[in-house]
């Protein structure tokens, strides 16, 4: 591995998706997203959105999702350059509407919208003029506020009905199935301690989850888990590449590189600084990270020579 680029965003960057030649990053201190083209590996635009932007999901044909955390919308830039804004606005009662992950699944033409406080939403891809209607996920609210707040998410591939969601603070990962129509809380994983990123694998039914303080990576299959990979300090965010690499982004500023079959860490990567989000390109196999206190994201090649 080795840091190709260093580019210039938005104020705090943090999360990040990417289709093609194309990567989205939120700048959640400044209200934009910047739109970074993948072959020369600089900013293309920056467009403003609504309030404390954090996640940000991508549909070839609906367009990019961005959840505003700061006024409880949804912004989506649709792929003929049109700017929609959908408010989340009938949450559960006597719970704020703070729309703070994202999961897509394209082959159902739906949007799933985690909340903050507890609740999910789902938006049509269709009918985004009309309000999302927040629903319970089964008995009672997944997320009871506070500590227990949800944090990463992430939607199983193909036709697989699977949304993953972490929450940190009662080392536990729901399991949502959409295959109704409607996320429906399935069941609940007991992981390490303090999940946080969450990531699927593009072409497998396989999830995985970083656990902060565990200093460990959890392999969902379904609704189980199937194992727990050790890897470096406050593992943070992850995703999986085209070449079945599991890439891990740690707090303590480190990279690693986990091999999806054998399951153990085959390279790592030290970059100096904070990390939040990361993403890599099913194209090129680069992987864009962004460092959230420095306001850039970098890219880095898996090959070295």
């Amino acid at each position: 591995m080795k840091v190709v680029a260093t580019i210039a965003v938005g104020a705090e960057p943090m999360c990040l998706s990417t289709f093609h030649d194309r990567a989205w990053v939120t700048n959640n201190a400044d209200n934009s997203v910047s739109v970074i083209d993948c072959g020369t590996d600089t900013v293309e635009t920056t467009i403003p959105v609504g309030l404390r932007p954090t996640a940000v999901a991508f549909d070839p044909q609906a367009g990019v999702f961005i959840a505003n955390t700061g006024d409880g919308t949804i912004t989506v830039l649709r792929p003929d350059g049109e700017h929609t804004v959908v408010t989340v606005d009938s949450g559960p009662a006597g719970v704020d509407v703070v729309p703070i992950g994202l999961a897509n699944l394209h082959s159902s033409g739906l949007l799933v919208v985690i909340n903050r406080d507890g609740g999910v939403a789902r938006i049509e891809h269709g009918q985004l003029a009309n309000p999302a209607f927040f629903v319970d996920g089964g008995e009672g609210l997944p997320f009871a506020g506070g500590p227990r707040s949800p944090h990463g998410v992430a939607a199983a591939p193909g036709l697989n009905p699977f949304v993953y969601v972490s929450s940190p603070a009662n080392e536990r990962v729901s399991v949502f199935d959409t295959s109704s129509g409607f996320p429906r809380r399935r069941a609940e994983i007991r992981v390490g301690q303090r999940p946080l990123g969450v990531a699927t694998h593009p072409r497998q039914p396989t999830a995985y989850v970083t656990n902060d303080i565990s200093a460990s990576v959890s392999v969902l299959r379904g609704d189980d888990l199937v194992e727990t990979i050790s890897v470096g300090d406050h593992p943070h965010a992850l995703a999986v590449g085209p070449d079945d690499r599991l890439w891990v982004a740690h707090g303590t500023g480190a990279i690693s590189q986990i091999d999806v079959f054998s399951r153990t860490v085959v390279a790592t990567l030290d970059v100096g600084a904070q990390l939040e989000g990361i993403i890599v390109s099913q194209v090129t196999g680069k992987a864009y990270v962004a460092c959230r206190d420095e306001n850039t994201v970098i890219a880095i090649d898996p090959v070295d020579g």
